[in-house]
């Protein structure tokens, strides 16, 4: 009889260290990894070394050309000296990109606390191999200044002949025009050199709901990258003992990114922002917040709201739009039974863009609508959604800031909580160019129009400041510039 206490080992019981070893052997991986990543990168973002890589490359392919032309070939030498320069100018880039896809791809394999993989998280392989894109791209300059340096010594050191001389000249201007080329477009955004948030600057939305049920925090979290995201989760779960009893870890993050964002535009101080923090959190959560080494605090949920102001205008435009018209009493939210507003960005390339639809139902009751959204020439076409906003208190009078009991604070954190707002993909055939209207159209309970709105979006094949391309370099942008606000 086999006694019913084994005495095997169990890998997978709770007090088990099975797989704890390698999870801590990625760990130091990683820590051995970005401190390399953050040097070279550093050496990478030295002012001035951007602009030097541009103009050495630039110099030594005209150079190349007036040679070429059988022109000055006595100075053939600093020819080969700039593509030298260059290459070792190129040298830390190089060793910046390759450290910073081993440290992402390690981070990612990472599990957040609840053990889940960030595979579950959208956006991963993206990531990797926008990196991945880039490494090789960097091995391609480097490799391609060290040629054109070979090629051009071959001619200055060597009786080549005129034949063999022409072929060496146009392989070097071959080689020094791939440098060129990369060199202008990887030195507009250097990967990682955040610290706070690394892989932030590498992701784009992917998927997401078409109903932001939290409008912000939903607005966050889908521009996330998955190592953020699941920190994000953590950090909201380890809140639950942390905020007041009338509040839950989720609502209380809504109204700290609905007051941070109020905070942006100017319409409250820092004092104030420290106040309305203090109504939803305990102390202890206060004092997370306020320290700046914790991975969420003010300073860097500033970043984060950066980030996705960047990405999102549009929706970011609808709540300064609600907020105006409670500041002055605007007649569609104080005297309207149904208010609908939207947004389009002016310019979408690549064929698709995000249209944004906020509802306020004021009728007094819950009733089921219909919104019809038509694009022309759109894919789809027609779209029907039914929907049931929940009802909302309307309000009677303009907001103040300030006033007790009504305050902009107040009121507009009620009219985001009961509102209803859809984020919806659209899209056009691809080639398609000019000028496109969306009609949104509201339909009441009875099938009546209540409201229809015609918004025009401009398709457009070259440069488009709310292209995906150019939010991301925005988001870059603004996050840095946030950063450098605070540490000043």
């Amino acid at each position: 009889m086999v006694s019913s206490s084994s005495d095997l080992p169990n890998p997978y019981g709770d007090e088990s260290s099975f797989g704890q070893t390698s999870e801590s052997a990625l760990v130091k991986r990683i820590k051995i990894r970005d401190k390399q990543r953050l040097l070279w990168t550093q050496i990478t973002t030295i002012p001035g070394s951007g602009l030097a890589r541009i103009l050495v490359i630039s110099v030594a392919t005209s150079l190349t050309a007036i040679f070429a032309y059988g022109y000055g070939q006595k100075y053939i030498g600093i020819g080969v000296i700039l593509f030298v320069l260059q290459a070792a100018l190129l040298l830390p880039t190089l060793l910046a990109s390759t450290f910073a896809k081993m440290s992402a791809r390690d981070r990612l394999q990472l599990k957040v606390e609840g053990k889940r993989s960030m595979e579950a998280y959208p956006g991963v392989e993206r990531i990797i191999n926008t990196l991945h894109e880039r490494t090789l791209r960097e091995r391609t300059r480097f490799l391609c200044a060290i040629l054109a340096a070979g090629a051009l010594n071959s001619v200055d050191n060597f009786d080549t002949g005129t034949a063999l001389a022409s072929i060496l000249f146009g392989l070097t201007l071959f080689f020094g025009i791939i440098v060129l080329l990369n060199t202008f477009q990887l030195e507009s955004r250097i990967p990682m050199t955040d610290s706070d948030f690394p892989l932030l600057s590498l992701h784009a939305p992917t998927t997401h709901h078409s109903t932001l049920d939290r409008v912000l925090s939903d607005l966050v979290v889908a521009h996330l990258d998955p190592e953020t995201a699941g920190a994000w989760d953590d950090w909201v779960k380890s809140l639950e003992n942390k905020v007041r009893s009338n509040q839950t870890p989720h609502s209380a993050v809504e109204h700290l990114l609905r007051v941070l964002h109020l905070n942006h535009l100017g319409l409250l101080g820092d004092e104030r922002l420290v106040s309305e923090s203090k109504r939803v959190f305990r102390v202890a959560a206060i004092d997370d917040l306020s320290n700046e080494d914790s991975k969420f605090c003010f300073r860097t949920l500033r970043r984060i709201m950066a980030h996705t102001r960047a990405w999102q205008p549009g929706l970011f435009r609808l709540i300064d739009r609600l907020e105006d018209a409670a500041l002055r009493g605007h007649s569609s939210l104080i005297e309207s039974k149904w208010r609908m507003d939207l947004d389009i960005p002016p310019r979408c390339s690549q064929g698709q863009g995000d249209l944004f639809v906020m509802l306020h139902n004021h009728s007094g009751k819950t009733s089921q609508v219909e919104v019809d959204i038509i694009s022309a020439d759109g894919e789809p076409h027609h779209q029907t959604l039914r929907l049931n906003p929940p009802s909302s208190r309307q309000p009677k009078r303009p907001a103040e800031i300030g006033k007790e009991g009504n305050d902009i604070v107040d009121v507009l954190g009620k009219l985001i909580d009961n509102c209803l707002v859809l984020w919806i993909g659209l899209a056009w055939p691809k080639g398609s160019t000019g000028s496109k209207p969306v009609q949104v159209n509201l339909r009441g309970p009875n099938g009546e129009t209540v409201s229809s709105y015609v918004v025009r979006t401009t398709l457009s094949s070259g440069f488009n400041p709310e292209g995906a391309t150019e939010k991301m370099l925005d988001a870059a942008v603004a996050v840095r510039r946030i950063a450098i606000s605070v540490s000043d």
